[in-house]
């Protein structure tokens, strides 16, 4: 399971690749994937595609499969509810993620809710609704990358330095 066509898309090699909706994000992500192989979109009833998101994944070569999945089994082997099986080299899922401390709400810090989950409100500079508290990474941006949180890591520790050093900016 995956939730990163740029991160782990290439690693499927062309193979067949399921997307499991779990929400109105996930049809999203099929569009995205063909470069990588075959792919098959499973509404899983929990989502719907609509027609123009339908005609966007037939131009795009994606198929459909509206038979909710009963279970996942062995290396990525989807078992749909009315009895048939579906081999993929890969699947992927929109995930929505909340931060794992409570940190940032015992400090003061307000959080959104975004379509990929609840973050850190925080403005260009990455300064949360504290003044003087950061945020960069996971917590406080979208979508979840190590290379995009090393980004925001510089970019915090740059912004931090020209706080102290300009605090009334």
């Amino acid at each position: 399971m995956f939730h990163c066509p740029y991160c782990h898309g290439y690693e499927l090699e062309q193979g067949r690749i399921g997307v499991i909706a779990t929400g109105p994000m996930s049809v999203h992500q099929a569009p995205l994937l063909p470069e990588w192989g075959a792919v098959t979109f499973l509404t899983n009833a929990a989502m719907m595609p609509d027609d123009a998101q339908r005609a966007d994944l037939a131009r795009r070569g994606v198929t459909v499969e509206e038979t909710p999945v009963a279970r996942i089994s062995g290396n990525a082997m989807v078992e749909l509810r009315d009895g048939r099986s579906l081999s993929f080299a890969g699947l992927f899922i929109a995930t929505r993620t909340t931060p794992a401390s409570a940190l940032a709400e015992t400090a003061g810090c307000a959080l959104m809710d975004t379509p990929m989950g609840s973050q850190i409100r925080k403005g260009a500079t990455k300064e949360t609704t504290v003044p003087g508290i950061f945020t960069c990474g996971d917590v406080a941006r979208a979508p979840h990358s190590v290379s995009l949180a090393v980004g925001d890591g510089a970019w915090v520790g740059a912004q931090l330095h020209r706080s102290l050093v300009w605090p009334e900016s």
